[in-house]
């Protein structure tokens, strides 16, 4: 009777443990890349290319032929994107929370002679004027992107048929090196890199900015493919 009782109280502790853990898991890996967005932002450059096979900026150039018009870009990073559209013929503005990931792209856009249009603050309150925008983009997003409050804004900030462009995620086609960079995501919680079906037959319905549906398209980056999610807003 006793040892009976003993496995029943065990028995409702274990899942209480478990919770703990991965409670602590997903703080200790919040922390970790708060880190590397700000004090440790000056290797993001090198985190982004080992855990990608060197496809990270490539997978974000994907987005290109979805712009349009003036661009506002949120959470430029680096601001390797930015240096792309100052390069090209989009009038793009960069939104970033990180005083040290501006200064790193600040300092990109200046060796390169390009104007900088760069300013600091959240998704959840773009601090630009209404309507202002054409585009709004947004490539491998945090927490933030599913927030009711940036949706919000995103739609407050477009002008009239303007457009959403988010690259939520890419993945890897099959290698040794693919597996071991999956296992890295799955360790600290992240989308799986590694493709274990052929990506337009993953389901992406249903996604959507506020009441704007978003249109899935698989690019093929490399040995990757890269999801570009697009969304259009009416002309009213």
């Amino acid at each position: 009777m006793h040892n009976a009782q003993c496995k029943m109280h065990m028995g409702s502790i274990t899942p209480c443990i478990l919770r703990f853990a991965l409670c602590a898991q997903r703080c200790a890996v919040r922390w970790g890349f708060e880190r590397l967005y700000r004090e440790f932002a000056w290797t993001y450059d090198a985190v982004a290319a080992a855990v990608s096979g060197g496809l990270w900026r490539r997978w974000a150039l994907a987005t290109l032929p979805f712009l349009k018009g003036r661009v506002l870009e949120l959470g430029f990073g680096p601001g390797h994107l930015q240096l792309a559209l100052a390069s090209g013929s989009l009038p793009a503005c960069g939104l970033d929370a990180s005083p040290q990931m501006i200064a790193i792209a600040r300092r990109r856009l200046r060796r390169a002679g390009r104007p900088v249009r760069l300013a600091q603050g959240r998704a959840q309150q773009i601090p630009f004027a209404p309507a202002v925008f054409d585009t709004v983009l947004a490539t491998f997003p945090a927490e933030y992107i599913a927030d009711p409050r940036t949706h919000a804004e995103i739609r407050r900030v477009l002008a009239p048929g303007g457009r959403v462009v988010i690259l939520p995620l890419a993945q890897l086609d099959r290698s040794l090196y693919a597996r071991l960079v999956d296992l890295a995501y799955r360790l600290t919680l992240q989308a799986p890199v590694l493709h274990k079906t052929p990506p337009a037959a993953q389901p992406t319905a249903g996604l959507q900015i506020g009441d704007t549906p978003l249109e899935a398209h698989w690019i093929q980056v490399g040995p990757s493919q890269a999801l570009v999610l697009v969304g259009d807003l009416s002309n009213e």
